[in-house]
């Protein structure tokens, strides 16, 4: 049998058991006029109405996942319990409307030690009910028996009290059993709110694990350097979670996945009702250096003022302070006074940018107009040189890895893209070495050649 169909079952138990006891209440309230008891009638009633509103939530939400509903149709079961809650209110103004009544028209209940014997009676069915139902709920994972549960909980005390307002109303203090009755709408409004709030959490994708507990749980996958980025949705039988980890930055393709597959199971064997765990991988570097830090930034404040820099050189002090020298293009043309006010200002910028550098050092350089060709190479010349790019490529790489070679000519001059064949199991850090590598052969073997752009790619 099925988790829903179980949940179910528990659901047609108990509602043939609460219209029994609402059949019993409201007999005798009506009987006696007792406005407690009928006012616990009522409370019954919702606990049937809430059993069919559950059945029919159920038979939605057991629906398989669909084009619209990727997730399933659970959350459907949630909005039922919800409009549990809702009818709770509702019952409650409408006893509220009896208790104004009564005590306008003054009126008294007459009332029968039999009375007091059936209601007491009640009670022990509502134990009953309630011991049943959150035993299943909680075995069953479901939020709509546990919401069920509590709310047949409060029948318990309104029983009890109606029981001692009976007893009371007995002995000729009929007034009791309108404060009795006032105390029942108590309940009942509390139990909705109670039912209202915790749906309310569901509906809004609140956080149902602790992260902390799902990130010690992803940690002891070997192979995972860190986890963050945690998040749980859903509801307890139906979670949904999904995270980042950090695996060595030098790690195959199919090493990482294979860490967040286990780091998936781990998390659903440790924590029950996770049904998804979605693992998102990032490569753990290590902490750059102050020194690449400051290089980095030093080239971001240059592409700031769209100014082109090479040769950048950081150099600690004997205070601690860094220093830097770089190289800066300006355009030729330009008068001394004009190509110092640009370097004198990416100066400033930097030193500014960067706290721990108090020099910067700038050496210009003309930046020449490049001046396209006028004859290209002919078509004999380009496929030997296209040849031989292969050629350097495939010493780096290995024969026959060097495809798909294009060559440009871009203001002037030669450019050339590549691609180069590895196998899939390399990492990331082997294949940019390799493109630098062709990049550095190519460039030094082919002087014509001013710019190549390597893509290293697996194997189709």
């Amino acid at each position: 049998m099925t988790r829903s169909q179980n949940i179910q079952r528990v659901l047609w138990i108990i509602l043939a058991l609460n219209i029994v006891i609402t059949i019993i209440k409201l007999a005798v309230g009506f009987a006696t006029g007792a406005l407690s008891v009928i006012a616990d009638g009522f409370h019954s009633i919702v606990d049937s109405s809430s059993n069919i509103i559950g059945l029919a939530g159920l038979w939605i939400a057991s629906r398989p996942p669909d084009e619209n509903h990727p997730y399933g149709h659970r959350k459907y079961e949630t909005v039922a319990t919800l409009a549990i809650g809702a009818m709770l209110l509702l019952v409650s103004w409408e006893i509220v409307q009896g208790i104004i009544e009564r005590v306008t028209s003054g009126s008294t209940p007459t009332i029968q030690t039999l009375d007091i014997v059936i209601m007491a009676a009640t009670f022990v069915f509502n134990l009953i009910i309630v011991l049943y139902e959150t035993r299943e709920g909680k075995r069953l994972g479901s939020d709509i028996l546990l919401a069920d549960a509590t709310h047949t909980r409060t029948d318990l005390f309104v029983t009890i009290s109606v029981v001692i307002s009976l007893v009371a109303t007995q002995f000729g203090f009929g007034w009791v059993d309108v404060i009795v009755a006032s105390g029942v709408v108590l309940f009942i409004v509390k139990a909705a709110f109670d039912i209202l709030r915790q749906t309310s959490y569901t509906l809004t994708d609140a956080s149902v694990i602790d992260p902390k507990r799902i990130e010690r749980s992803a940690l002891t996958v070997n192979g995972v350097k860190f986890a963050d980025r945690v998040r749980s949705r859903g509801s307890v039988g139906d979670t949904y979670v999904d995270l980042h980890i950090s695996v060595d930055h030098a790690m195959s393709t199919d090493q990482a996945h294979a860490i967040a597959t286990e780091v998936e199971s781990k998390i659903k064997s440790d924590m029950e009702g996770v049904v998804d765990a979605v693992v998102h991988i990032e490569p753990a570097r290590e902490r750059i250096s102050d020194w690449e830090a400051i290089m980095v930034r030093a080239r971001a404040e240059a592409d700031a003022l769209g100014i082109s820099v090479h040769d950048i050189h950081a150099h600690l002090e004997m205070n601690g302070d860094y220093a830097i020298e770089m190289h800066v293009e300006v355009p030729a043309h330009l008068s001394l006074g004009e190509a110092h006010a640009i370097a004198d200002e990416l100066e400033k910028r930097v030193c500014k940018a960067i706290p721990r550098v108090s020099d910067v050092t700038t050496h210009l350089e003309p930046l020449e107009p490049e001046v396209p060709s006028e004859e290209g190479e002919s078509e004999e010349e380009l496929n030997l040189l296209t040849k031989r790019i292969a050629q350097t490529a495939d010493g780096v790489a290995g024969s026959g890895a060097a495809h798909a070679i294009h060559l440009h000519r871009v203001e002037g001059h030669l450019t050339t893209t590549i691609h180069v064949t590895q196998p899939a199991s390399s990492t990331l850090a082997e294949a940019h070495e390799l493109a630098e590598e062709v990049d550095r052969r190519i460039l030094n073997q082919l002087p014509q050649i001013k710019r190549v752009v390597v893509h290293v790619e697996p194997p189709e």
